[in-house]
């Protein structure tokens, strides 16, 4: 870690960031193969058992250009919500064994049915590829009698806030969106560095590569959830960052845009903690904390 970030953090958090950057899922660490291996391999480390009286599905969904898995997570018959979860990874990593149990854990405490998808990823897949299956895989769950809350953490985040803006003016509009340190602005790189830019966990140079990866363009992308979107009618937001995080500055921007259209916003900060920190919700009380927020919020909009 660099040493002007070592009084930024706990102890236990400290302990966190060296375990996850053991592992060396790193842009730099070598080819797409070599850092989803690492990071499927400190996604195994952290990953905790799932509640014994959740109980989980594989299927799939079929669109038009392919089929598109994901993980039905249920705990009760009797539940009337519905959680569609869009995980994290640059668009790059990530899929349902790492977000499995954190959308776990959700539908033990909430009773929410969850719905993990497995959404196209770079560099095999180019945008917009990865936003037409969230649109579409919102449609498919999406029950009128039913409520429904998107959510997603890192890239996640700005899948279910594309969603969530998208079927902002339609009938069957979600009835809360969770974003967890997401991306928001899409222009994350240009002349002048951001106050953590070199943060641990997640720095600028890296989100560029995602980006690049990804084949997302500089300009008006479906990616950039604050400059090229009206955020007029945007359901109740829990908008979440990671304060050393250089994708944190965005989120003020986002929170103004919000609210100048009326929005129920809530904003959690996460003081003291590094991108990615859910997956420290049990070995750092400042990260169980915000989740139990999270909670917290989902419960409330039953």
């Amino acid at each position: 870690m660099i040493s002007k970030y070592e009084n930024l953090f706990d102890d236990e958090i400290k302990e966190f960031i060296r375990i996850a950057e053991s592992f060396g899922a790193k842009p730099s660490s070598g080819s797409i193969a070599e850092m989803r291996q690492s990071y499927n391999e400190m996604v195994k480390h952290f990953k905790k058992a799932r509640p014994q009286n959740v109980q989980a599905e594989d299927k799939k969904v079929d669109f038009k250009e392919r089929s598109v898995a994901y993980r039905h997570y249920s705990k009760n018959s009797d539940n009337k919500s519905d959680l569609i979860y869009f995980h994290g990874g640059g668009f790059v990593l990530g899929g349902l064994e790492s977000h499995d149990d954190i959308c776990a854990e959700i539908c033990d405490i909430t009773g929410f049915n969850v719905f993990l998808l497995d959404y196209s990823r770079a560099p095999e897949v180019k945008y917009p590829e990865f936003f037409l299956d969230a649109i579409r895989f919102y449609y498919f769950i999406k029950n009128p009698e039913r409520r429904l809350i998107v959510m997603g953490d890192s890239a996640g985040g700005t899948l279910a806030g594309f969603v969530s803006n998208k079927v902002r003016n339609v009938a069957i509009r979600p009835d809360a969106q969770v974003l967890i340190y997401p991306d928001l602005a899409g222009q994350i790189n240009g002349p002048n560095k951001r106050r953590f830019w070199d943060a641990p966990l997640l720095n600028q140079d890296e989100i560029g590569f995602y980006h690049k990866c990804a084949g997302l363009p500089p300009e008006k992308g479906l990616h950039d959830l604050i400059r090229n979107f009206d955020n007029d009618n945007m359901p109740k937001t829990l908008l979440v960052s990671a304060e050393i995080d250089p994708l944190a500055e965005d989120c003020q921007a986002y929170i103004e845009s919000l609210k100048k259209h009326g929005c129920d916003i809530t904003f959690l900060q996460g003081l003291g903690l590094p991108h990615g920190f859910l997956r420290a919700r049990h070995l750092s009380r400042k990260a169980r904390g915000i989740f139990n927020e999270i909670i917290n919020f989902l419960i409330q909009t039953k």
